[in-house]
């Protein structure tokens, strides 16, 4: 089980998220990475873990990926830090187009500095993706001093106290037991309503946090907090559970999945861009909670609550389901495969040509596969365009899903 897992990936990384977002990682690139067709996927099969990004972790050093980059801002700088957030959205598509695009960069600096190349399995690609991909989503320590300031900016400190004798009239956060950014959304979730009653009886506008505040916040009330943690309750999360819950629950008659649900609110489907990192999207769901209240009241729409399982089950599925419609189309596929000159060495159909083999007898193509093809046949490839004049190729996310589908054609 995961959750018995060794989290030396982690180590020096706040505790209140590591849990979740390994969870949550493994199972997103579980999900998106290892089918086929995962447009007819069931969603029991995302509770299944398949990366180990704790080995992938270990692969980084002993493949020598850490002579050139950094994690948080530790290793070497000739390349770089793997675990700063980029601009956009972050998916195992974009790592490995990633990994295309700057492979000849990387090929000549390690030949260069005579580093060596490693070989990788399948299963090592598997893992050391798990462990980039999830790296990302998982937040940097936030600033309690920071977080002290905003508990008085954002007026939080109008009712609740951080005192074990204080006469507040909201709950003491003295005896806070949230230990994730997941329990922390459905804490405040579950409170909102009552506590936009009482702000508004005190004349207090709802606070919006951005960028890194919620973040700093949070790390602020962990530091000062001494009540019991619940973490270990929250695994597994099961996405299939949160589809149900999240017709149960109404976000059906307000929010879509890609076109299948209300339009009141935006589409939470594969073009939804997913917060950046949990505590973010903890943030975001205080953000908007009046204004989604203000609907539901409208359509006679009594607000859900949510357990922390039940909580932690709705983000697993919101977060995967972006992942499930990405299935390339075979025609554009079939264009990408000509215009960026695969044909050259591989064949009109890709069964084979003068210098290249014939990719119909390889296994089914997936993200992580292309990946390990790039990193492990990508030298000679770029050796051989080269010697042909050949440019190496950029491929976008869109391009490498609909090359794939056109290799699974073959």
């Amino acid at each position: 089980m995961l959750a018995s897992r060794n989290k030396s990936f982690l180590i020096g990384l706040p505790k209140r998220v590591v849990l979740w977002a390994v969870l949550l990682a493994a199972t997103l690139l579980g999900t998106y990475v290892l089918e086929k067709n995962t447009r007819n996927e069931n969603l029991d099969s995302l509770s299944f873990l398949s990366g180990d990004p704790d080995r992938g972790a270990r692969l980084f050093s002993q493949l020598g990926c850490n002579a050139c980059h950094s994690i948080f801002g530790i290793g070497q700088t000739a390349g770089p830090d793997l675990a700063k957030a980029p601009s956009g959205d972050w998916n195992p598509v974009r790592i490995v187009s990633e990994l295309w695009n700057h492979g000849p960069q990387m090929w000549e600096k390690m030949q260069n500095a005579q580093l060596g190349f490693t070989r990788v399995s399948g299963r090592d690609m598997l893992d050391l993706l798990s462990y980039l991909y999830l790296i990302r989503y998982v937040d940097v320590p936030g600033n309690p001093a920071r977080g002290k300031d905003l508990f008085s900016s954002k007026q939080c400190n109008a009712c609740h106290a951080l005192s074990s004798n204080s006469q507040e009239e909201g709950p003491n956060l003295a005896r806070l037991d949230v230990a994730t950014p997941i329990l922390w959304a459905q804490r405040m979730w579950n409170h909102s309503q009552g506590m936009e009653a009482r702000m508004s009886q005190k004349h207090i506008a709802w606070p919006v946090f951005e960028n890194g505040e919620m973040l700093n916040l949070l790390a602020y009330l962990q530091e000062n907090t001494s009540g019991k943690h619940l973490e270990a309750n929250l695994f597994p999360a099961v996405p299939a559970k949160g589809k149900l819950l999240f017709a149960q629950k109404g976000c059906i008659q307000c929010h879509a999945i890609n076109g299948d649900g209300g339009n009141i609110g935006p589409d939470l489907g594969s073009q939804h861009k997913a917060p950046p990192s949990l505590t973010q999207f903890a943030g975001l769901l205080w953000n908007h909670s009046p204004q989604m209240r203000s609907r539901m009241g409208k359509n006679t729409v009594p607000q859900p609550q949510f357990s922390e399982q039940e909580m932690a089950d709705l983000i697993a599925y919101l977060y995967a389901v972006k992942y499930l419609d990405s299935v390339g189309r075979v025609d554009s596929g079939m264009q990408v495969f000509h215009e960026k000159h695969c044909s050259n060495c591989h064949g009109a159909d890709g069964r084979g040509g003068k210098w290249g083999p014939d990719l119909a007898h390889w296994q089914a193509y997936s993200v992580v596969q292309m990946g390990y093809m790039v990193w492990t046949h990508g030298p000679e490839m770029y050796r051989k365009r080269r010697d042909r004049n050949i440019s190496w190729p950029s491929v976008d996310e869109p391009e490498l899903v609909d090359l794939i589908a056109f290799l699974n054609s073959l």
